[in-house]
């Protein structure tokens, strides 16, 4: 999903982090991957359990590391940016993509609208939502101090396998929230004591990550694992994390490791506008192609096309957005 909008908006940094960007443009190209084969294909042609999960993980981590500050943080603040760049271009843009979609299947527009008030028309950024509005209180409540964070993350991991387990479709995503929160606090805790991570940023140990990554993949396969996030169906918990800490460090070290690669980056830096589009073009795009006799046929160069076909119109769209609306998502300098 996915940081998806700068957190804090590094609002206090002189120089923005270009691996941040960088892996958020990576991750939301994965996400637009995904979400072209499941509409295109009626499947995932690449398995959910590769990659959909990861990507989704890294963007709750991004959204912890950017908490973090050296300066006292301010809760006043920070519920402001998350009502103006998250909870607003929520409630404007599934409502611009629903209201539509309502008319034209003959769907019950109460039923559209509902599904809008209850945080059930785009359950990332709800989660998301729902998450950081807990961390922001619970980090303004404990000044920070690991004892509190630690707490609230294993409140929080208990409280996502109770509801994942026993409740459904609840409001604002709550379950999913839980899910998130101690990924926040991973990527806060990561931001925090940083210098001790940067050591194991080189060659040998993303290397390492890598193969052991590939051997998580390999067991989760042969043992028919399920790490499905949305609903929520993961059968092993243990693996779940271990899979979710491995990935995620390991993508950090190669994302810090790479140069400037301008237009994942630019990607990354209007990846809020791309998830709230990564559904309605997808499906916008199949539906063209299947009438154009250009549906899919067992080969994956046509679900290439289609994802191509369906990040040059989003970014279309995310262009037009930061361009022509960018008082509702905090315009980027670049």
């Amino acid at each position: 999903m996915l940081y998806m909008q700068d957190s804090n908006r590094e609002l206090t940094q002189p120089k923005r982090k270009h691996w941040i960007d960088l892996l958020r443009g990576f991750c939301m190209v994965a996400i637009l991957l995904d979400h072209t084969e499941i509409y295109y294909t009626d499947d995932n042609i690449i398995g959910y359990n590769y990659y959909v999960a990861n990507v989704l993980v890294v963007f709750f981590f991004l959204s912890g590391y950017l908490f973090y500050r050296e300066t006292p943080f301010s809760l006043r603040h920070k519920l402001t940016y998350i009502a103006r760049y998250l909870l607003l271009p929520y409630f404007l843009f599934t409502t611009f993509i629903a209201i539509p979609k309502a008319f034209a299947h003959d769907v019950d527009i109460s039923d559209t609208l509902l599904s809008i008030v209850t945080g059930q028309a785009s359950w990332f950024v709800a989660a998301l939502i729902v998450a950081e509005i807990v961390f922001s209180t619970v980090l303004w409540a404990c000044k920070g101090k690991t004892w509190g964070l630690s707490i609230l993350a294993l409140t929080a991991s208990v409280a996502c396998y109770f509801l994942s387990t026993h409740c459904s479709d609840l409001y604002w995503q709550i379950e999913n929230a839980c899910m998130a929160l101690p990924i926040l606090c991973f990527g806060y805790f990561y931001h925090k004591w940083e210098s001790v991570f940067h050591y194991f940023h080189n060659l040998s140990s993303s290397f390492f990550l890598f193969i052991l990554l590939v051997i998580i993949k390999v067991y989760e396969h042969m043992q028919g694992i399920t790490l499905l996030v949305e609903p929520i169906r993961v059968n092993n918990w243990y693996v779940f994390v271990f899979d979710a800490l491995v990935c995620t460090l390991f993508l950090v070290s190669l994302a810090k490791q790479l140069k400037s690669v301008a237009w994942l980056e630019w990607t990354g830096r209007r990846s809020l506008v791309y998830y709230f589009f990564s559904g309605g073009i997808p499906l916008v795009v199949s539906t063209l192609l299947q009438r154009l006799d250009m549906g899919y046929s067992g080969h994956y160069h046509r679900v290439l096309l289609a994802f191509l076909l369906v990040y040059a119109l989003t970014s279309i769209i995310a262009w037009a957005v930061y361009r022509y609306l960018g008082f509702i998502v905090g315009k980027t300098k670049a």
